[in-house]
């Protein structure tokens, strides 16, 4: 069996996370460190170095638990990793958004890339354009943003928060409908699917990107 240690940013991404590889014969072990999210909501700020020594901290944490692989599922702490931080790495180390950089650099047609989370939007997109450039890609992005989604996540508003999300890709539907559409965020990942099935559209997200790369890179087998 598959040994997996999560990151997560927030308690909420166990179950997408958990219901994403109920498929495969795998163990996941997650670990919950709020700390980037709450820093962005008016408490204590801490500063990149010390934000990304707490990553490594984590990181060294969960390799020493016989893991297999690390998964990063927070966008911020993934906008944290560095090229030494997955070099020195003992075991695999994926980030959510990894994939997914892949998946949105293929389309060569205009996109709506839609976050929730207004602190991940330069992070991510300056990783994008970062990533784009070394694989010759050039996508063009257009990127679009939930006003104030993201609070109704951290105080547990659940229901809020996906109809937030919701009323957002209708409105992007209705805006450009000859455009791809994808959200930025794993939280927004069960509303998108839901949303793509009922209007017979496509809605791109991390999570499905990031399963796909690692049940191959980690020949992870089927328990069904």
């Amino acid at each position: 069996m598959t040994r997996i240690a999560c990151l997560h940013g927030h308690h909420s991404n166990i179950s997408l996370f958990s219901d994403a590889f109920a498929a495969f014969d795998v163990e996941l072990i997650h670990f919950v460190d709020p700390g980037l999210l709450l820093q962005n909501a008016g408490t204590y700020v801490h500063t990149k170095e010390q934000s990304h020594a707490k990553l490594r901290e984590q990181l060294s944490w969960m390799q020493n638990c016989s893991v297999d692989a690390i998964v990063i599922t927070c966008t911020q702490y993934a906008a944290l990793v560095t090229p030494e931080d997955e070099a020195t790495a003992t075991v695999p180390l994926f980030t959510i958004d990894g994939p997914f950089f892949h998946e949105l650099g293929r389309h060569t047609k205009p996109q709506v890339l839609l976050f929730s989370n207004p602190a991940t939007i330069q992070p991510t997109m300056e990783r994008l354009v970062k990533y784009a450039h070394s694989h010759n890609l050039h996508p063009e992005i257009q990127v679009s943003l939930v006003e104030n989604a993201f609070a109704l996540l951290m105080e547990n508003k659940q229901e809020a928060y996906r109809e937030a999300i919701k009323d957002a890709l209708y409105q992007l539907h209705q805006t450009f409908p000859d455009q791809a559409i994808a959200v930025a965020q794993l939280s927004m990942a069960p509303v998108a699917d839901q949303f793509a099935k009922e209007n017979g559209c496509t809605i791109s997200h991390p999570l499905h990107s990031l399963t796909l790369q690692m049940s191959a890179t980690l020949r992870m087998h089927s328990n069904r």
